[in-house]
């Protein structure tokens, strides 16, 4: 399965990283950074610089079979005033590709009308459109799955694994993950 994680400045270290890791260490994934701007620089919330792989401008949508949408306040601003994001993820969820995102991302998609009628959880107070936000760590949905907050990124990315490979997956890397013989 081939993954693109948009990567605005501001975006939370944490829950673009650690889900690019924890996806990377099944095996399973080809999981490619890609910044929203027109350089691969792209600078966390956390003043982590960071060398995207690509440039979402030189993106084949259809070369990849999902896209996940790490939070970060000040990344999901620039990723809700982004028309290239913007496309990107319609043609991604019109097709009925999967967006997975965390924190405050959940709110892009609302703002974009695909939470509608739907279970969902995020940071609380960036709730935006008519779905239905969850009091949980993780929500699923067949095509979205959404994280609350920086706390919930194991879940969030061991969900998006289980989704893909079943929880399998998720027990072949938990001895790596946390240390055990």
């Amino acid at each position: 399965m081939n993954c693109l994680i948009l990567l605005a400045d501001g975006f939370e270290t944490v829950e673009a990283l650690q889900t690019y890791d924890l996806l990377k260490r099944t095996h399973k994934f080809d999981v490619r950074l890609c910044s929203v701007k027109s350089t691969l620089e792209v600078t966390s919330s956390q003043s982590v610089k960071v060398t995207a792989e690509l440039l979402l401008s030189d993106v084949d949508p259809l070369s990849f079979d999902f896209l996940i949408l790490p939070g970060g306040k000040i990344g999901v601003e620039n990723l809700k005033n982004s028309a290239e994001a913007h496309k990107l993820i319609r043609l991604f969820l019109d097709a009925g590709k999967d967006v997975h995102a965390i924190c405050a991302a959940p709110s892009v998609l609302g703002m974009l009308g695909y939470l509608e009628g739907l279970p969902y959880t995020c940071f609380p107070g960036f709730e935006l459109g008519n779905g239905i936000w969850q009091d949980a760590g993780v929500v699923e949905t067949p095509h979205i799955i959404t994280g609350r907050s920086m706390g919930y990124t194991m879940d969030f990315a061991k969900a998006i694994i289980a989704h893909y490979y079943g929880k399998e997956a998720v027990e072949a890397i938990r001895p790596g993950v946390e240390g055990l013989r």
